[in-house]
């Protein structure tokens, strides 16, 4: 807001000493000004140096991140990963620290977020997917800080009550990111209504990034579509399966642990989620503490009671 007795945009004049005009005083006048617009000058240099050195969001060399005693910044998935953290900020940071929690909306990635620097740190995504799209993108300083809980991935129907009673040739929906893609035909697999060159939980490049196309068996003739994963919860009357994420599944209104046909196994699952960290910020104390909590007893407890058979620790010392 301007300041009313001066007009936004205005210059406020001071004339010469004895009334002359700057016109009357050239060619000293005339070298004066040189002299003042050349002091201006070095004063806005020193001024613009000074504002590139001193950013209250950098330190040292992590200078797009958040500095040490500034709130972590994290980027989260709604359900049920702001909600942790919500839990952890309140509850258990004992004021050692505090978080900035930025929920992640339709269409943004978590890691070009932090990639970017409007983020410290992400908490929405497993290995897999991480591997994936850091291959893709040429990201290389992004690293596994802490492994929280699996959200199982989980077969849901509209038309069917029974995995027996899926129709020849139905329709199948699948998340349409490479890491999902596999993950929901590994589900399929163990359902019994496909097989697969791989078992679940095997990590080979290759296991990990199967398509429809490597499909050995498919008695049932099933046909797939690709879409987006908020989708698929949505467009369920309209197919015989639908393949959803923990996450998606709750935010849609789900019950994994009632709803799905069948549930993920917990133990030996490759696709727990994770805090994502840049390499920069591994020994930043903030991020330190925040992942000892997130894998501790307390966190743990908390998503039992919170999310019971539907998000699953897989710390907590168990």
């Amino acid at each position: 807001m301007s300041d009313s007795s001066t007009p936004t945009g205005s210059t406020a004049t001071i004339p010469p000493s004895g009334g002359a005009s700057l016109t009357e005083l050239e060619p000293e006048g005339r070298g004066n000004r040189t002299k003042i617009v050349i002091a201006v000058v070095a004063v806005v240099a020193v001024v613009a140096t000074a504002l590139l050195a001193w950013r209250p969001w950098s330190s040292g060399e992590t200078s797009k991140y958040s500095a040490a005693d500034a709130p972590l910044r994290v980027f989260a998935s709604v359900t049920p990963h702001s909600e942790i953290l919500k839990y952890v900020n309140d509850e258990l940071a004992k004021g050692e620290f505090s978080l900035k929690v930025i929920e992640e909306t339709d269409g943004v990635n978590g890691n070009d977020v932090v990639e970017n620097g409007d983020a410290d740190v992400s908490y929405f995504q497993h290995v897999p997917y991480l591997e994936s799209d850091s291959a893709d993108k040429g990201y290389t300083d992004l690293a596994v800080g802490a492994t929280v809980h699996v959200e199982p991935y989980g077969i849901y129907s509209d038309k069917v009550t029974s995995l027996n009673d899926v129709p020849d040739g139905g329709l199948v929906l699948l998340s349409n990111n490479v890491s999902n893609v596999a993950r929901g035909l590994y589900l399929l697999q163990e359902a019994g209504l496909i097989t697969l060159p791989y078992k679940f939980g095997d990590t080979s490049p290759e296991a990990l990034k199967i398509t429809e196309a490597d499909i050995v068996s498919n008695p049932k003739n099933l046909e797939f579509r690709q879409v987006e994963p908020a989708q698929i919860p949505r467009s369920l009357p309209d197919a015989a399966l639908g393949l959803v994420n923990g996450n998606v599944a709750l935010e849609a209104g789900l019950k994994p642990a009632e709803d799905a046909l069948l549930l993920e196994k917990a133990a030996g699952n490759p696709y727990a989620n994770i805090l994502t960290v840049p390499t920069a910020l591994e020994d930043d104390p903030r991020v330190q503490k925040l992942e000892a909590i997130l894998e501790g007893p307390e966190v743990a407890a908390f998503i039992d009671k919170t999310y019971p058979g539907s998000v699953i620790p897989v710390a907590g010392g168990k």
